[in-house]
């Protein structure tokens, strides 16, 4: 083959592998060239039942298979080509009728006894190399036929025929299914000194030392049969394969008998043919080192050209980058120029409006300072929302001050720019690494603060949740105190801690700002929406932003509702009692159609029970969710189902099965259907009841188990509360 893969004028590399007569290690070469991505393989199975799984994964990969000189079961293979084995048993076969023929006269009426040491019958060569040896000595009833099964070696035809022969057994003509068989057979018979007067036989006809046409030239075979190989027409069928023309998916390669009268002329023409293949491979190796240079000097040449093209390229890009640098400079005077005048403009702005800013200010903290002094009669609600008040007019107080002393700020600092420069640097690394290291620290307390709350909150059905997502601090103190009589609130400065509380806990609804440290609002947003476990919670966003480009980008991240700063606070409760509401709703409408579609539904075999549950149905809206949640529903469907004859199935193991800790799994599908986990896994199982106990002859007590109630009793009386009738009721009014 390595000689021919040139002869069609066709780009082909071929690798060869020898297992060395190890099926396992076969195996693994195969393998190894699937995963290697060959177009296409050619396969001598050693042993067939240890590759035909290697077969079946490169048919699964579009690798097409041939195979040489044996075939495997099932057929599932592209195509064959090799001798055909039963022909080649038929060709020994009539030798041997003929050697038959000679020894008749000397046996003095006795039958001629004809031995044949077959290979495995698993294997396909053996099997077929019997059946024509077979049918083709059978009818000749001067011979007295018989066969034995060797595993294939030179050393077990060795042990059967010795041990055939130390039984008085004396054959006249002894087959092997290989040369090497039948000269181990041969070396039997000489330790026995029956070598000269029994004729043996084999097939391969391969030159060289120790092989077959060696063993007829020195007389201890009688003949053997060449086995083709052509390695020529090979390539060539695996050209046709690859190359989408037409092919034949069985190959047949004819071949004949070599006896002591033919075996000089085989001898010389197999070395001249050997010889004359050296030379091929020498030209080819030649050949495909002159190749390599011409590549490598081709691609030298490539590069070069590429170098050169670069450098132009190159230098093109330079000059215009001098005209577009010397344009640059033009139109940054310009612009320096604008910015100078629009500077001045703006600092005009700021200061005329920071004026106008003083008064109303004054007459906000002036009663807001009055009323905090005298708060002591005051509710601590009312106290809290005041020191809110009070501090954030100050900070407006501070703002509005500095604004009015823009233009000896931006003097002072322009003088004193190199100072600060330098006072900048001189700060310590480790006060910058501490304010560091305390901003992460409140950062985390607010997470152990917002998970001690869940825990606490765990077991109990109260108030719905409210997470608070802001950096202001006053923010969400404000925003606490009023969500703080209708809902439960937990709270946290940016969105990455939000995100970790939102996992842990699976809030109601999210309230968040946008403008945050570590991860801001709309990303924080996305990722609430693309996660399975937090996708179903409303989001209404809080901003400052308030043009028609923010709005619709807080909605393409999955926000719910979207509140402009400064807000109306009943306003912004409105919102949130809406999207409860609407979340409520469709709860509701879970609950009441009891949306859990099961493989099997149930049969009703009469008109009216059939009208019945149709107008029942009708009755019901479809529930709308979302792909997210809804692929979640029918995940979680799916764990129900495959567990639900488990009478010990615990809500852990749903949640493992789903990647949900406990608390996650209650939250996500309480606030999906309406249901705990708990009444869920109850509803579906006695939908499976009812269904079974309308479509199956099974008992009651069977149903029972099989859809994993523990006892019978139990059974009964939840389906009469699901269904307001027993299950043996149902089941007898069904018959």
């Amino acid at each position: 083959m390595l000689s021919a893969q040139h002869l069609y004028d066709k780009e082909v590399k071929i690798s060869i592998a020898n297992c060395y007569d190890n099926a396992q290690k076969q195996v693994q070469q195969i393998d190894s060239l699937i995963d290697a991505n060959v177009d296409l393989l050619v396969i001598a199975p050693y042993e067939y039942s240890h590759i035909t799984k290697s077969i079946e994964r490169a048919r699964q990969k579009n690798i097409p298979v041939v195979l040489f000189d044996r075939k495997i079961s099932p057929k599932n293979y592209t195509a064959y080509i090799g001798g055909d084995n039963v022909e080649a048993g038929a060709c020994i076969g009539r030798y041997a009728l003929q050697l038959a023929d000679r020894l008749q006269s000397q046996n003095k009426g006795r039958k001629t006894s004809v031995l044949e040491l077959t290979g495995p019958m698993e294997m396909s060569p053996a099997r077929e190399r019997h059946k024509g040896f077979a049918q083709t000595i059978t009818p000749n009833t001067l011979i007295d036929y018989q066969f034995l099964i060797t595993n294939w070696t030179p050393e077990d035809n060795y042990k059967k025929m010795m041990a055939y022969l130390k039984a008085g057994k004396r054959p006249d003509i002894v087959f092997c299914h290989s040369d090497i068989d039948a000269l181990g057979a041969y070396q039997a018979a000489k330790e026995c000194g029956l070598e000269k007067s029994i004729s043996f036989l084999g097939i391969d006809g391969l030159p060289g030392k120790g092989q077959g046409l060696e063993g007829v030239k020195s007389g201890k075979l009688a003949g053997t049969y060449i086995y083709p190989t052509h390695g020529e027409e090979i390539i060539l069928l695996a050209l046709n394969i690859l190359e989408g023309k037409k092919y034949k998916q069985n190959n047949t390669i004819q071949s004949f008998v070599v006896t002591p009268t033919n075996v000089d002329d085989i001898m010389i023409s197999t070395q001249v043919m050997m010889q004359q293949n050296d030379y091929l491979i020498t030209i080819q190796n030649k050949l495909e080192n002159y190749l390599g240079q011409y590549h490598t000097q081709q691609m030298v040449l490539y590069f070069l050209a590429f170098a050169f093209l670069i450098s132009l390229v190159a230098i093109l890009l330079i000059g215009r980058a001098i005209q577009s640098t010397r344009r640059a400079n033009h139109q940054m005077k310009k612009a320096n120029n604008k910015m100078k005048k629009l500077n001045e403009e703006q600092t005009l702005f700021y200061t005329n409006a920071s004026h106008q800013l003083k008064t109303p200010l004054t007459l906000i903290a002036g009663p807001a300072k009055e009323l905090l002094a005298n708060c002591s009669q005051k509710k601590d609600r009312d106290k809290e929302l005041l020191e809110i008040l009070n501090r954030n007019v100050s900070l407006l107080e501070q703002v509005v001050y500095h604004v009015l002393n823009f233009k000896e700020q931006v003097k002072k600092a322009m003088a004193e720019d190199t100072l600060l420069s330098v006072s900048d640097d001189a700060i310590p690394n480790s006060q910058l690494l501490a304010d560091e290291q305390h901003e992460d620290k409140s950062v985390t307390n607010d997470i152990q603060k917002g998970h001690q709350k869940m825990l606490l909150k765990l077991d109990t059905d109260e108030l719905p949740t409210i997470l608070v997502v802001d950096e202001n601090s006053d923010m969400r103190k404000f925003l606490h105190t009023l969500f703080a009589d209708n809902y439960y609130v937990i709270e946290a400065a940016d969105g990455q801690s939000g995100l970790k509380l939102a996992r842990e806990g699976v809030p109601d609804l999210i309230v968040s700002d946008i403008i945050m440290p570590v991860m801001n609002g709309l990303e924080f947003c996305k990722r609430i929406k693309e996660d399975p476990i937090t996708s179903h919670i409303p989001v209404l966003l809080l901003s400052a932003q308030s043009t028609d480009h923010q709005l619709i980008e807080g909605f393409k991240n999955g926000a719910e509702a979207y509140i402009t700063k400064p807000f109306n606070a009943q306003l912004l409760i409105s919102h949130i009692e809406s999207l409860l509401y609407n979340r409520e709703k469709l709860r509701q409408q879970f609950a009441k159609s009891a949306n859990v579609n099961l493989s099997t539904t149930p049969h009703h075999k009469d008109d009216a029970q059939k009208k019945e549950a149709n107008e029942h149905k009708q009755e019901i809206p479809a529930v709308q969710m979302s792909t997210a949640d809804r692929r979640f529903i029918d995940n979680l469907k799916t764990a129900i189902l495959e567990k639900m004859a488990d009478s010990h199935l615990k809500m852990e193991d749903l949640g493992d099965e789903l990647g949900l800790s406990r608390v996650q799994l209650y939250r996500k599908v309480k606030a999906l259907t309406g249901l705990t986990p708990v009444e869920l896994l109850r509803k579906m199982r006695l939908q499976q009841a009812y269904a079974l106990l309308l479509n199956s002859d099974k008992s009651v007590s069977e149903i029972c188990y099989e859809v994993g109630f523990g006892t019978p009793s139990y059974f009964a009386s939840c389906f009469k509360k699901e269904f307001d009738i027993y299950p043996a009721d149902l089941k007898k009014n069904n018959k």
